[in-house]
């Protein structure tokens, strides 16, 4: 009688672990993103420039404090290979890695390094920058070059 009272009490706790486990993956998958950003083709980007010359800025609600702008590396590729920027403002950088494979976005003038994995994203914020031509580049193809070029606002 008393090890069917333990069997009985064992068997309750089971089926109550093995409940909440369903109940916490279900939880768990209901509040994971469906797409990631690098699932998306239709993402915002800074490939496109405004009537003022300037890069587009993304509109993100995450970065609402600074003017953002989207770098994107894909597989060597660096998406846009020229951003244009206001001179003396600081900004935020997304960079995001849309590839099939590990990117390091890097920039010896910026003394900017960071590794991406697949899918991942990271932001940057720069500092103010003179006018002039700021170069970047995936360390991991390091013969493809980007550049950031900072103009004087007119």
């Amino acid at each position: 009688m008393f090890f069917q009272h333990i069997f009985s009490i064992l068997n309750v706790w089971i089926l109550n672990m093995k409940l909440t486990g369903v109940l916490f993956l279900i939880l768990f998958a209901s509040l994971s993103p469906v797409k990631s950003w690098a699932d998306e083709s239709d993402s915002p980007n800074s490939v496109k420039k405004g009537v003022d010359g300037f890069s587009q800025q993304i509109n993100d609600s995450r970065y609402t404090k600074l003017p953002t702008y989207l770098i994107e590396m894909k597989d060597g590729n660096l998406i846009p290979a020229e951003l244009t920027v206001p001179e003396k403002i600081k900004f935020r950088l997304v960079v995001r890695n849309i590839g099939a494979k590990p990117a390091e976005f890097e920039s010896n003038q910026l003394r900017q390094e960071k590794v991406l994995f697949m899918g991942a994203d990271t932001s940057l914020v720069i500092i103010p920058l003179d006018v002039g031509t700021y170069d970047y580049f995936d360390d991991f193809a390091p013969t493809i070059h980007g550049k950031i070029i900072v103009k004087a606002k007119d």
